[in-house]
C-alpha cells in the first residue's frame, strides 16, 4: 500500500479530516444493529438513521435480529436502504455483529446497538476519518439517560428524526457521560498518547472501521458472549489499528449500560474468557492458569543445521526463563524427517530428529515448517538465533524496555553481527523484539521495496540494547561437548548478564538480586579451579 498516512503510535493529530458537511463522501457505510427484544428502542434507532446527513445512497443498514420472540420488524420510519436478517446458526451479540459483516456490503462498518439514538451527523463525522485512514478505528460519544418504553418519557419516532429536538429530547432528566471511557481519553490527550493498552476504552455501542481492517482481524469472536468488544478492541491494535475518538458522533444511549448496571458479575464472568484470549492487561493472568491459547510472547528459533547440544541450551533457556507466558516455535525440516530405514546413529538428520523428539510434546513448543510473518495475535514476537542462550529474566526485560520506551522493535545484536535484517525473519546472532502492533501497522504504510524495520521505526520507534544489559550470551564458539556437559544445568555465572540496569526500587531490589548470584557465582567457580587444580 503506498500513500497511506504514518500515524505515529496513537497521535492521531497529524491526520486532518474535513469539516462537517464540506466534502463529498465517496465510500459505502453499512450500519450494523444487532437487536434482541428490543422493538421499540429499534424503531427509534432506525428513525434517528432515516435522517442522516451521510448520503443515502451509499449508506445502508443491517439489522440482526437475535432470535427475539416475536421476531423484530422494521418500522416505516427507517432509512431507504434497511434489512432485517437472522443468523443462520449461533447467539449472542458476537454472532449477531459478525452475521451482519457478512450480510453488508459497504466499505466501512459502523457498529451501533439497538438502544441509541444518533445525532443527524453521527455516520458522517465517523466515515470522514476513513475516508483518510484505512486503519482507523472512530468511538462515537453518547450520553446514558435512563428511560423506558412504558415511561411518560419515552420519545416518539418523529422526535428522534427531529434534530432541533433532539438536543433538549431529554431535557430535565440526568444523564450521565461514559464515565471511565471519557475519563481515559481526556487523560490522554483524546488518546494521542495512548499507551498499548489504549484498546481498552474500545465500546463497540457506536463505533467504525473499514471492511478490509476488519477481514484483517479474523472477525469479532463469535464464540464469546460478553466482553466481545474489549477483546475485540486488542486485536485490532495488534492488527496495527489507531484508535480515534469522536465527539461529534454524538447519541443517546437510552438506559444504563450492563457494566453499569451488572459491574461485579460482568467482570467476574469476563475476565476468565478474555485471560485466555488476551495477554494485556497483564493483571487479567495473574490467577486461574499457567497457559493462554495466545500467548504474551511467541519466540521463534530456527534450528535446521544446528546440534541437539547447543539447540537445548538454547532452547531450555527461554523455557526456564521467568517470563513463562510465552511458546516458542522451532523452525525446522520437520517434514524430511521419514520412517524409511537408516542407521540410526549415521542419519544425516540425526540432530534435527533428537531435537523433535526432545521437544515435540512439550506443551509450551511447536515444530513448524516455516517462521511465521507475524506472531498475531500475540502482542511480541522474539527472534532468537540457536546460537544465543538466555538470562532467566531477558525476555521478561525485553518486554518491559519496549513497553517502558514505546518501542515497536528492540535489537540485541551481536558485536559482530550487526544491526539485523531490516525483516522480521531474524537475522544472524541478532536477538529481535518485534511488537506485533507496529509490525501491522508498518504493513498498512509501508510502500514496496522499503525495509520493515525502517517502517516499524518510523510509526512505532525503534531501539538497540547491550546484551549485557539483557542477558543473551553467544554460544556460537562454546564446545559441543562443554554444551553436552551443561545440558539441564545453565550455570549462573556464565548466563548471567555483567551489568544490570537500574530504575526504581523494585528494580534496584531485582539488580540487587541479580548481583549477589552473580559474586556467589564467580566464588564458585574460583573454588572449583581451586579444587580442580588440587585434583591433578
Amino acid at each position: 500500500m503506498t500513500d497511506v498516512p504514518r500515524i505515529v503510535r496513537n497521535d492521531w493529530s497529524t491526520l486532518q479530516v474535513p469539516e462537517l458537511g464540506r466534502w463529498r463522501p465517496e465510500l459505502t457505510v453499512s450500519v450494523v444493529i444487532p437487536a434482541y427484544q428490543c422493538q421499540a428502542s429499534l424503531d427509534l434507532a432506525l428513525a434517528a438513521l432515516s435522517r442522516q446527513t451521510y448520503p443515502a445512497e451509499l449508506l445502508d443498514v443491517v439489522v440482526v435480529d437475535d432470535g427475539s420472540d416475536p421476531p423484530l420488524t422494521l418500522p416505516g420510519l427507517r432509512p431507504a436502504r434497511c434489512r432485517l436478517v437472522r443468523p443462520a446458526a449461533g447467539w449472542g451479540r458476537a454472532n449477531a455483529l459478525h452475521a451482519g459483516a457478512g450480510h453488508a456490503g459497504g466499505d466501512i462498518l459502523h457498529w451501533l446497538d439497538a438502544d441509541l439514538i444518533v445525532d443527524p451527523s453521527h455516520v458522517e463525522a465517523q466515515a470522514r476519518w476513513h475516508h483518510r485512514l484505512p486503519y482507523a478505528v472512530t468511538l462515537g460519544w453518547k450520553r446514558f439517560v435512563d428511560v423506558h418504553p412504558d415511561g411518560p418519557s419515552w420519545p416518539t419516532p418523529a422526535q428522534a428524526t427531529d434534530p432541533d429536538a433532539l438536543a433538549g429530547l431529554f431535557a430535565g432528566h440526568r444523564t450521565e457521560p461514559h464515565d471511565y471511557v471519557e475519563r481515559e481519553i481526556a487523560r490522554t490527550g483524546q488518546l494521542r498518547s495512548a499507551d498499548h493498552l489504549g484498546f481498552l476504552v474500545h465500546v463497540g455501542a457506536t463505533a467504525a472501521l473499514r471492511r478490509e481492517l476488519y477481514e484483517a482481524t479474523g472477525g469479532i469472536d463469535t464464540g464469546l458472549r460478553l466482553g466481545e468488544d474489549t477483546e475485540f478492541g486488542y486485536r485490532l491494535a495488534q492488527a496495527g489499528a489507531v484508535f480515534v475518538p469522536e465527539p461529534q458522533a454524538r447519541s443517546w444511549h437510552l438506559g444504563a449500560t450492563h457494566m453499569m448496571r451488572h459491574e461485579q458479575a460482568l467482570q467476574r464472568y469476563n475476565r476468565p474468557f478474555l485471560a485466555e484470549r488476551m495477554p494485556q492487561p497483564r493483571w487479567l493472568r495473574r490467577s486461574g492458569g499457567s497457559g493462554w491459547s495466545v500467548p504474551l510472547v511467541t519466540v521463534v528459533m530456527t534450528v535446521d543445521g544446528q546440534p541437539l547440544e547447543r539447540v537445548r541450551v538454547a532452547v531450555d533457556s527461554v523455557l526456564r526463563g521467568d517470563e513463562t507466558d510465552l511458546r516458542v516455535l522451532l523452525v525446522g525440516a520437520w517434514g524430511s524427517l521419514s520412517d524409511q530405514r537408516v542407521s540410526p546413529l549415521s542419519d544425516p538428520l540425526l540432530d534435527l530428529r533428537l531435537v523433535a523428539a526432545s521437544y515435540r510434546s512439550d506443551p509450551r513448543v511447536r515444530l513448524v515448517e516455516r517462521a511465521p510473518d507475524s506472531a498475531y495475535p500475540s502482542p511480541f514476537l522474539l527472534w532468537v538465533p540457536a546460537t544465543c542462550a538466555l538470562a532467566r529474566p531477558a525476555v521478561r526485560r525485553l518486554v518491559e524496555h519496549a513497553d517502558r520506551h514505546r518501542l515497536g522493535l528492540v535489537r540485541v545484536p551481536d558485536a559482530e553481527a550487526g544491526s539485523g535484517s531490516g525483516s522480521a525473519s531474524g537475522s544472524g546472532s541478532t536477538v529481535e523484539l518485534w511488537r506485533t502492533a507496529a509490525l501491522h501497522r508498518a504493513g498498512w504504510v509501508r510502500r514496496d521495496g522499503d525495509p520493515v524495520a525502517d517502517a516499524v521505526r518510523e510509526v512505532h520507534g525503534a531501539g538497540s540494547v547491550d546484551a549485557k544489559a539483557i542477558g543473551v550470551v553467544d554460544l556460537s564458539d562454546v564446545p559441543v561437548a562443554e554444551l553436552a556437559a551443561r545440558a539441564g544445568s545453565v550455570p549462573a555465572g556464565r548466563w548471567l548478564p555483567a551489568s544490570v540496569e537500574v530504575a526504581g526500587v523494585r528494580s534496584l531490589a531485582r539488580a540487587s538480586w541479580v548481583v549477589a548470584r552473580l559474586a556467589a557465582a564467580r566464588l564458585a567457580r574460583r573454588a572449583g579451579s581451586r579444587l580442580r587444580g588440587r585434583a591433578v
